[in-house]
C-alpha cells in the first residue's frame, strides 16, 4: 500500500533547503525571485530578504557593480546580460559552473518550467575545484622540474628540443625568420680548477640569469651541456641575431662574477655561434649544426667572439 504524502512535506523540504550547503532559488515569469535560500542570495552578494522580490537582472547588476557574489568578467554588463538571457532561454535545461568572489564554486542547474517559472539549483563544488587546482598545480610543478635545469633555472636540453621543434615548425609554416645562438663559456675548465665546482656552479647560475635578462620574452634560453647554452630567437633575422649575440657577449665580458663573499669579482668571456633559418631547412638540427660550427670557429680564432 502506497504511503500518503506527509501534510507538512513543504515545511520539511524548506527546512532542508535552508540548512543545505547548496543553493536553490525560484524565479517567476516576471523574472523576480519569489523564493531562495541564503546560499542562493550569496551568489548575488546579498541576503535572502534583499533578494526576494527583486528581478534577477537587477541582482546580477548589483553583483557586477559591487564585485560581490558571482564573478562577472565584462566591461559591458548589458551586452553580457543579453547574451546570458539568450543562452538560458534557448533550452529548457541549462547546466554551468559559476565562481564567487569568496572563493566558492557552484555547479548550477537551471530549469525553465512550462508555467513560466524557473528553478535554479546549485551544488557546492568548491572542494572539488580546489582539489582540481591542486592537481593542476602539482602537474605544472612536475612539468617545470622535468623541463628546467635545476642549477640555473633556465630550460634544460629536453625543453630545448621541444621548443626548437615547435618554433622551427612555426617559422617554416608561416615563412617567418628564426635564429639560434649556441653559447659557450670560454676556458670554463680553468674556472673549475681555480674556484672548484661550487664556484663554477655559481658562475653558471649567475651567467644564465644575466643572459636571460638580456633576451626578449619571446626568446628561450636553455642549458644543453655543462657550460653550453642555446638561445632560440623567433622572428629574428640574421642581422638582428648578430646584434643580440654581440650585446650578450659585451655585457658578459664586463660583468663581474662573484664565487664567494670574500672573492673580488672575476671576469669571464663567452664565444657565440649564430645561425638563421634558410630555405631548405627542415628542422632546428640544421641551424644547430651551423651555429655549433660557427661557435668552434669563434673559439679557434681567439674566443670572446660572435661568429
Amino acid at each position: 500500500m502506497q504511503k500518503s504524502t506527509p501534510a507538512n512535506l513543504e515545511a520539511i523540504l524548506i527546512e532542508g533547503i535552508e540548512i543545505s550547503p547548496n543553493c536553490l532559488g525560484v524565479i517567476n515569469s516576471d523574472k523576480e525571485v519569489i523564493y531562495c535560500n541564503q546560499h542562493f542570495a550569496s551568489i548575488f552578494g546579498t541576503t535572502v530578504q534583499n533578494a526576494t522580490g527583486k528581478k534577477s537582472a537587477d541582482l546580477l547588476r548589483n553583483a557586477w557593480e559591487t564585485k560581490q557574489g558571482v564573478i562577472i568578467n565584462t566591461d559591458n554588463f548589458e551586452q553580457w546580460l543579453a547574451n546570458l538571457h539568450k543562452l538560458h532561454s534557448d533550452k529548457a535545461l541549462n547546466q554551468y559552473e559559476t565562481d564567487l568572489t569568496d572563493g566558492r564554486w557552484f555547479k548550477m542547474t537551471r530549469i525553465n518550467l512550462d508555467s513560466g517559472n524557473t528553478i535554479i539549483m546549485g551544488v557546492d563544488i568548491t572542494e572539488l575545484k580546489n582539489a582540481q587546482k591542486a592537481l593542476e598545480d602539482a602537474h605544472q610543478h612536475i612539468e617545470n622540474l622535468v623541463n628546467t635545469d635545476q642549477l640555473t633555472g633556465v630550460h634544460n636540453r629536453r625543453s630545448y628540443n621541444q621548443i626548437a621543434k615547435q618554433e622551427c615548425a612555426r617559422a617554416i609554416r608561416f615563412n617567418q625568420p628564426l635564429s639560434l645562438l649556441v653559447i659557450d663559456i670560454d676556458y670554463f675548465k680553468a674556472i673549475n680548477d681555480n674556484y672548484g665546482h661550487i664556484g663554477g656552479d655559481k658562475i653558471l647560475k649567475e651567467f644564465a640569469q644575466t643572459c636571460d635578462k638580456l633576451l626578449r620574452l619571446s626568446d628561450s634560453l636553455s642549458r644543453i651541456g655543462g657550460e653550453e647554452f642555446t638561445a632560440i630567437l623567433p622572428m629574428t633575422s640574421q642581422d638582428e641575431a648578430k646584434l643580440i649575440a654581440e650585446r650578450i657577449r659585451a655585457q658578459i665580458a664586463q660583468h663581474p662574477f662573484y664565487v664567494s663573499q670574500t672573492c673580488k669579482g672575476i671576469n669571464i668571456t663567452i664565444s657565440i655561434g649564430c645561425s638563421t633559418l634558410v630555405e631548405g631547412d627542415t628542422s632546428m638540427n640544421e641551424l644547430f649544426f651551423r651555429a655549433d660550427k660557427a661557435l668552434y670557429s669563434a673559439k679557434n680564432s681567439g674566443r670572446n667572439k660572435v661568429q
